[in-house]
């Protein structure tokens, strides 16, 4: 997997694209009819998080937002999902403890 940042959204859907396909259940997941998308969720939950998390990168807060975009640059580097959704979870549930109360 190529590290070169892209300097265009074009070459960024393209990286993303590169890193998408090799995600079993990604193009099931995104032709889907609406009613068969939670079975093939449970079926390919790591084609589920990694669209979710591209789906979800300006959504919430500054750090929201943060939380969201490193686990998309470690799925386009390559990194394992099981990986990058441990991180992902850990960060998150610090970011909800650490807010509970605001």
């Amino acid at each position: 997997m190529s590290t070169a940042i892209p300097h265009t959204r074009q070459e960024l859907f393209a990286q993303q694209e590169a890193a998408f396909s090799h995600i079993p259940g990604i193009s099931a997941l995104r032709h889907a009819a609406p009613e068969s998308i939670p079975e093939l969720e449970a079926k390919y939950p790591d084609a589920a998080f990694a669209l979710m998390i591209s789906d979800n990168l300006f959504v919430g807060d500054r750090e929201q937002n943060e939380i969201h975009q490193k686990a998309y640059t470690a799925i386009l580097s390559g990194e394992s999902i099981t990986g990058v959704r441990f991180k992902y979870d850990y960060d998150l549930e610090s970011y909800l403890l650490k807010h509970m109360w605001d």
